[in-house]
Protein backbone atom coordinates (compact mmCIF):
# COMPACT_ATOMS: atom_id res chain seq x y z
CA UNK A 1 0.00 0.00 0.00
CA UNK A 2 1.28 3.30 -0.52
CA UNK A 3 1.84 5.84 1.85
CA UNK A 4 0.37 9.21 1.39
CA UNK A 5 1.48 12.46 2.91
CA UNK A 6 -1.18 14.13 4.86
CA UNK A 7 -1.19 17.83 3.96
CA UNK A 8 -2.29 20.71 6.31
CA UNK A 9 -3.76 24.25 5.64
CA UNK A 10 -3.23 27.30 7.46
CA UNK A 11 -5.87 29.56 5.95
CA UNK A 12 -4.71 32.69 8.29
CA UNK A 13 -2.86 34.52 5.42
CA UNK A 14 -5.45 33.94 3.25
CA UNK A 15 -7.77 35.00 5.67
CA UNK A 16 -6.06 38.13 6.90
CA UNK A 17 -5.33 39.34 3.09
CA UNK A 18 -9.27 39.32 2.60
CA UNK A 19 -9.27 41.53 6.11
CA UNK A 20 -6.82 43.51 4.48
CA UNK A 21 -8.62 44.05 0.89
CA UNK A 22 -12.56 44.48 3.00
CA UNK A 23 -12.57 48.23 2.84
CA UNK A 24 -16.31 47.86 2.94
CA UNK A 25 -15.98 46.23 6.21
CA UNK A 26 -16.34 48.83 9.08
CA UNK A 27 -13.51 46.48 11.17
CA UNK A 28 -11.16 46.14 8.19
CA UNK A 29 -8.27 48.05 10.07
CA UNK A 30 -9.22 46.91 13.38
CA UNK A 31 -8.54 43.23 12.86
CA UNK A 32 -5.95 43.84 10.75
CA UNK A 33 -4.55 45.58 13.80
CA UNK A 34 -5.09 42.70 15.90
CA UNK A 35 -3.88 39.75 13.37
CA UNK A 36 -0.20 42.55 13.95
CA UNK A 37 0.00 42.21 17.16
CA UNK A 38 -1.05 38.81 17.81
CA UNK A 39 2.12 37.80 15.21
CA UNK A 40 4.27 39.65 17.97
CA UNK A 41 2.87 38.42 20.82
CA UNK A 42 3.42 34.86 19.54
CA UNK A 43 7.01 36.11 18.58
CA UNK A 44 7.74 37.88 21.84
CA UNK A 45 6.03 35.50 24.22
CA UNK A 46 4.22 32.43 23.51
CA UNK A 47 6.28 30.72 20.97
CA UNK A 48 9.37 32.54 20.31
CA UNK A 49 11.99 29.45 19.36
CA UNK A 50 11.52 27.17 16.61
CA UNK A 51 11.83 23.73 18.05
CA UNK A 52 11.87 20.09 16.16
CA UNK A 53 9.82 17.87 18.68
CA UNK A 54 6.35 20.43 18.00
CA UNK A 55 4.72 22.04 15.44
CA UNK A 56 5.07 25.93 16.27
CA UNK A 57 1.89 27.78 17.93
CA UNK A 58 -0.42 28.71 14.70
CA UNK A 59 -1.43 32.60 14.34
CA UNK A 60 -4.85 32.99 15.56
CA UNK A 61 -7.81 33.37 13.27
CA UNK A 62 -9.16 36.76 14.57
CA UNK A 63 -13.13 37.78 14.35
CA UNK A 64 -15.77 40.16 15.59
CA UNK A 65 -19.29 39.54 16.17
CA UNK A 66 -21.95 40.21 17.86
CA UNK A 67 -21.84 37.80 21.02
CA UNK A 68 -24.94 38.23 22.46
CA UNK A 69 -23.70 38.89 25.71
CA UNK A 70 -22.80 42.70 26.98
CA UNK A 71 -20.68 40.51 29.84
CA UNK A 72 -18.04 38.66 27.36
CA UNK A 73 -15.42 40.71 26.46
CA UNK A 74 -14.31 38.16 23.87
CA UNK A 75 -13.99 34.26 23.15
CA UNK A 76 -11.53 31.32 22.00
CA UNK A 77 -13.27 28.12 20.33
CA UNK A 78 -12.49 25.49 21.28
CA UNK A 79 -13.26 23.53 18.01
CA UNK A 80 -13.80 24.31 14.86
CA UNK A 81 -16.40 26.80 13.56
CA UNK A 82 -19.57 26.41 11.08
CA UNK A 83 -17.27 26.90 7.81
CA UNK A 84 -14.31 24.16 9.44
CA UNK A 85 -12.18 27.07 10.72
CA UNK A 86 -10.20 26.47 14.22
CA UNK A 87 -7.99 28.49 16.96
CA UNK A 88 -10.66 31.45 16.71
CA UNK A 89 -10.47 34.20 18.90
CA UNK A 90 -13.75 36.27 18.40
CA UNK A 91 -13.81 40.12 20.03
CA UNK A 92 -17.53 41.18 21.15
CA UNK A 93 -18.88 43.64 18.53
CA UNK A 94 -21.26 45.27 21.39
CA UNK A 95 -17.56 46.67 23.36
CA UNK A 96 -17.07 48.98 20.03
CA UNK A 97 -18.11 52.26 20.06
CA UNK A 98 -18.12 54.76 16.78
CA UNK A 99 -14.83 57.65 17.65
CA UNK A 100 -14.78 59.90 14.68
CA UNK A 101 -15.81 57.06 12.06
CA UNK A 102 -13.73 55.00 13.32
CA UNK A 103 -14.44 51.46 15.47
CA UNK A 104 -13.14 51.65 18.83
CA UNK A 105 -12.80 49.77 21.89
CA UNK A 106 -14.29 51.04 24.75
CA UNK A 107 -12.28 49.81 27.05
CA UNK A 108 -8.95 50.92 25.34
CA UNK A 109 -5.79 49.80 23.97
CA UNK A 110 -4.35 48.72 26.81
CA UNK A 111 -6.92 46.86 28.14
CA UNK A 112 -7.96 45.77 24.61
CA UNK A 113 -4.43 43.60 24.48
CA UNK A 114 -4.55 42.46 27.46
CA UNK A 115 -7.89 40.74 26.27
CA UNK A 116 -6.11 39.57 22.90
CA UNK A 117 -3.51 38.09 24.95
CA UNK A 118 -5.60 36.66 27.46
CA UNK A 119 -7.51 34.86 24.48
CA UNK A 120 -4.03 33.45 22.76
CA UNK A 121 -2.79 32.19 26.21
CA UNK A 122 -6.04 29.67 25.77
CA UNK A 123 -4.95 28.65 22.38
CA UNK A 124 -1.38 27.84 23.92
CA UNK A 125 -2.88 26.38 26.81
CA UNK A 126 -4.99 24.06 24.37
CA UNK A 127 -2.18 22.90 22.35
CA UNK A 128 0.88 22.61 24.66
CA UNK A 129 -0.48 22.80 27.96
CA UNK A 130 -0.47 20.01 30.31
CA UNK A 131 -3.98 20.75 31.72
CA UNK A 132 -5.89 22.32 28.78
CA UNK A 133 -9.74 22.68 29.27
CA UNK A 134 -11.80 19.70 28.56
CA UNK A 135 -14.93 20.01 27.53
CA UNK A 136 -17.57 18.37 29.54
CA UNK A 137 -15.54 18.02 32.24
CA UNK A 138 -15.49 19.36 35.66
CA UNK A 139 -13.10 22.69 36.39
CA UNK A 140 -12.44 26.49 35.43
CA UNK A 141 -10.74 27.10 31.61
CA UNK A 142 -8.53 30.03 33.77
CA UNK A 143 -6.89 26.84 35.91
CA UNK A 144 -3.64 26.94 37.48
CA UNK A 145 -1.06 26.83 34.70
CA UNK A 146 -3.22 29.41 32.54
CA UNK A 147 -3.04 31.53 35.40
CA UNK A 148 0.99 30.75 36.17
CA UNK A 149 1.71 31.25 32.29
CA UNK A 150 -0.80 34.58 32.52
CA UNK A 151 1.08 36.01 35.44
CA UNK A 152 5.07 34.45 33.73
CA UNK A 153 3.84 37.27 30.67
CA UNK A 154 1.99 39.96 33.05
CA UNK A 155 -1.63 39.48 33.25
CA UNK A 156 -3.35 39.09 36.68
CA UNK A 157 -6.72 37.20 36.29
CA UNK A 158 -8.33 35.92 38.58
CA UNK A 159 -8.57 31.93 39.26
CA UNK A 160 -11.68 30.50 38.46
CA UNK A 161 -13.09 33.73 37.22
CA UNK A 162 -10.67 35.22 34.40
CA UNK A 163 -11.16 38.73 35.05
CA UNK A 164 -8.12 40.75 35.30
CA UNK A 165 -7.90 42.67 38.93
CA UNK A 166 -4.88 44.36 37.89
CA UNK A 167 -3.05 46.57 35.11
CA UNK A 168 -0.62 44.27 33.51
CA UNK A 169 3.01 44.39 34.94
CA UNK A 170 6.47 43.08 32.60
CA UNK A 171 6.89 41.96 30.04
CA UNK A 172 3.54 42.84 29.07
CA UNK A 173 3.86 46.42 29.76
CA UNK A 174 7.90 47.03 28.28
CA UNK A 175 5.88 45.62 24.92
CA UNK A 176 3.04 48.80 25.45
CA UNK A 177 5.76 50.91 26.16
CA UNK A 178 6.95 49.77 22.73
CA UNK A 179 4.22 50.50 20.68
CA UNK A 180 3.68 53.63 22.66
CA UNK A 181 0.74 52.89 24.47
CA UNK A 182 0.04 54.83 27.58
CA UNK A 183 -0.19 52.38 30.81
CA UNK A 184 -3.49 53.11 32.82
CA UNK A 185 -2.64 54.96 36.10
CA UNK A 186 -4.24 54.78 39.73
CA UNK A 187 -7.00 52.48 38.91
CA UNK A 188 -8.83 52.24 42.45
CA UNK A 189 -9.16 49.26 44.72
CA UNK A 190 -12.50 47.89 44.33
CA UNK A 191 -14.13 45.03 46.57
CA UNK A 192 -16.05 43.76 43.16
CA UNK A 193 -14.13 41.06 41.17
CA UNK A 194 -14.32 42.42 38.33
CA UNK A 195 -11.61 43.77 35.42
CA UNK A 196 -9.75 46.66 36.28
CA UNK A 197 -10.94 48.58 33.31
CA UNK A 198 -14.58 47.86 34.40
CA UNK A 199 -14.06 50.05 37.57
CA UNK A 200 -12.39 53.14 35.05
CA UNK A 201 -15.44 52.92 33.03
CA UNK A 202 -17.82 53.23 35.78
CA UNK A 203 -16.22 55.95 37.44
CA UNK A 204 -16.72 57.79 33.78
CA UNK A 205 -20.72 57.04 34.09
CA UNK A 206 -19.69 54.88 30.88
CA UNK A 207 -20.99 51.22 32.13
CA UNK A 208 -23.71 49.50 31.32
CA UNK A 209 -26.03 48.20 33.91
CA UNK A 210 -27.12 44.31 33.74
CA UNK A 211 -31.28 43.46 33.88
CA UNK A 212 -31.09 41.11 37.01
CA UNK A 213 -30.91 42.76 40.75
CA UNK A 214 -29.50 38.81 41.64
CA UNK A 215 -25.42 39.19 42.20
CA UNK A 216 -22.93 36.13 40.66
CA UNK A 217 -21.14 34.11 42.93
CA UNK A 218 -18.26 31.19 41.49
CA UNK A 219 -16.30 28.86 43.07
CA UNK A 220 -12.67 29.98 41.61
CA UNK A 221 -11.51 26.10 41.98
CA UNK A 222 -14.31 24.42 39.69
CA UNK A 223 -15.86 27.78 38.38
CA UNK A 224 -19.50 26.36 39.71
CA UNK A 225 -21.69 29.62 39.80
CA UNK A 226 -24.49 30.81 41.90
CA UNK A 227 -27.30 33.62 42.37
CA UNK A 228 -28.26 35.32 45.14
CA UNK A 229 -29.90 38.74 46.28
CA UNK A 230 -27.83 40.06 49.15
CA UNK A 231 -25.10 42.94 48.59
CA UNK A 232 -23.08 41.73 50.99
CA UNK A 233 -19.87 38.61 50.99
CA UNK A 234 -22.14 35.62 52.16
CA UNK A 235 -19.07 33.79 52.46
CA UNK A 236 -20.21 30.73 51.06
CA UNK A 237 -17.80 27.44 51.37
CA UNK A 238 -17.61 25.16 48.38
CA UNK A 239 -17.15 21.93 50.47
CA UNK A 240 -16.28 19.22 47.33
CA UNK A 241 -13.60 21.65 46.67
CA UNK A 242 -12.40 22.69 50.21
CA UNK A 243 -11.96 18.79 50.32
CA UNK A 244 -9.81 18.32 47.33
CA UNK A 245 -7.36 21.60 48.10
CA UNK A 246 -7.53 20.75 52.37
CA UNK A 247 -8.40 24.12 53.19
CA UNK A 248 -11.47 26.07 52.92
CA UNK A 249 -12.28 27.20 49.11
CA UNK A 250 -14.89 30.36 49.15
CA UNK A 251 -17.09 31.70 46.42
CA UNK A 252 -15.74 35.02 45.18
CA UNK A 253 -18.32 37.46 43.40
CA UNK A 254 -17.99 37.25 39.20
CA UNK A 255 -20.53 40.14 38.52
CA UNK A 256 -18.09 41.56 36.28
CA UNK A 257 -17.28 41.45 32.75
CA UNK A 258 -15.31 38.38 31.30
CA UNK A 259 -13.48 36.38 28.74
CA UNK A 260 -15.00 32.69 28.20
CA UNK A 261 -13.16 29.80 26.38
CA UNK A 262 -16.08 28.79 24.01
CA UNK A 263 -17.63 25.05 24.12
CA UNK A 264 -20.24 24.62 21.47
CA UNK A 265 -23.55 23.81 22.17
CA UNK A 266 -23.88 19.82 21.04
Amino acid sequence: MKEQLIETSNPQPEIRKNVKLAKDWEYSSETDYLYEKAIIFRERFLDPIARIDRDTLPDPIIGIENLRNHKVLAEYLLSRDAVGLSFRINFNEEHYIDEEGNKDWRFGRWAQLESLLHEYIHGWQQRFGKEPFKPGKSGSSHNAEFIDKCESLGLHPMPGVGCHTKVADEPFSILMKEWGIERPEDVPQDDRNIDWFKILIDLAGKGRRGTSSLTKWTCPECGINARMGIKGNPEIVHDPCSIKKGEKVFFVRADGLRHILYEPTK
